[in-house]
């Protein structure tokens, strides 16, 4: 059996589900279709042309992305957010975040500010 790859998605609702709730046709969402990432990989497919996705790991793309760009976020943003929370961060703490500019770093910088909005400085090495 085939397996196709792929965890980041983003795309247009085509079908909906009976019990769904908070989409509907046409709707432009984004997600992960790994719910349980850390325990390990359950679920692939995303780079299918068709994916079957449980309502609650999607959320409405916002209007100023594309499809390219939403698809990135997903993964990333929870790498950023799990990297932070398994250091047990708190509002006043301080981090310092090594290559801040790269895609996982800029998040985690993002991240942290909305929980703790301090001075932070971010060092790039030429």
């Amino acid at each position: 059996m085939e397996t196709v790859p792929g965890y980041d998605v983003a795309g247009v609702v085509v079908k909906v589900g009976s019990e769904v709730k908070d989409f509907k046709l046409g709707d432009e969402v984004y997600g992960n279709v790994n719910e349980k990432a850390l325990e390990g990989p359950k679920q692939f497919g995303s780079l299918a042309e068709y994916t079957a996705v449980e309502e609650k790991l999607l959320a409405v793309k916002p209007k100023n992305f594309d499809f390219a760009q939403a698809a990135a976020l997903p993964l990333a943003i929870e790498t950023a957010y799990e990297g932070l929370e398994r250091t047990g961060f708190s509002p006043g703490k301080s981090i310092l975040v090594l290559n801040g500019s790269g895609g996982v770093g800029s998040l985690v910088i993002q991240v942290f500010q909305n929980f703790s909005p301090l001075c932070m400085i971010h060092i790039i090495a030429d």
